[in-house]
Parts: structure tokens; C-alpha cells; sequence
């Protein structure tokens, strides 16, 4: 194993040179420049929200009228009930 690190990860192969200071140097100011030239992208995580329908007062007066129309269902079959109930003597 000659050249490589002998620790588990055989396939890291250690660095026996060092790089040269000049060319180290010229690849810090390219990247920064690169940096400074290309704005970071802005990634969105989740999809932009779907607008919601504006409420409208024909919104509201439709529920109540519907919630009213239940309550009349209702009572109506209780009263169906009671009135089979007396009609069957109990």
C-alpha cells in the first residue's frame, strides 16, 4: 500500500508534495473574483403559494344559509321521530 493513507479508506491517496505558493496564490484571487463576479442562486425549497380565492360577502351569506338549511333537515327529522314515536304509542 504504498502511497496511500492506511487507514480504512484505502482509495484517499495522501499528498507527498506541496503545492506551489504561486499558483496557490493565483487560485485565491480567481476565486475570488469568481465570487465577487457571480451573484449566489437563490434556490426556492418549496413552490411559491397559491393565491386564495378574495372572500366575498356571497361567501359568508351562501354558509349561513346553508348551516340553516341543515339545522331545518335536523329538526325536521326529529320531529318525523317524535311524531312516528306518539303514533306508536310510546
Amino acid at each position: 500500500m504504498s502511497g496511500t493513507d492506511s487507514s480504512h479508506d484505502a482509495s484517499v491517496i495522501s499528498q507527498t508534495h506541496t503545492p506551489d505558493a504561486g499558483l496557490q496564490a493565483e487560485h485565491e484571487v480567481v476565486g475570488a473574483e469568481t465570487h465577487a463576479v457571480m451573484a449566489d442562486p437563490v434556490l426556492p425549497v418549496t413552490p411559491a403559494p397559491v393565491p386564495s380565492a378574495p372572500l366575498s360577502e356571497g361567501v359568508a351569506i351562501k354558509e349561513v344559509f346553508q348551516m340553516v338549511g341543515a339545522m331545518v333537515f335536523v329538526f325536521c327529522f326529529a320531529a318525523l321521530g317524535f311524531n312516528a314515536m306518539y303514533h306508536a304509542g310510546y
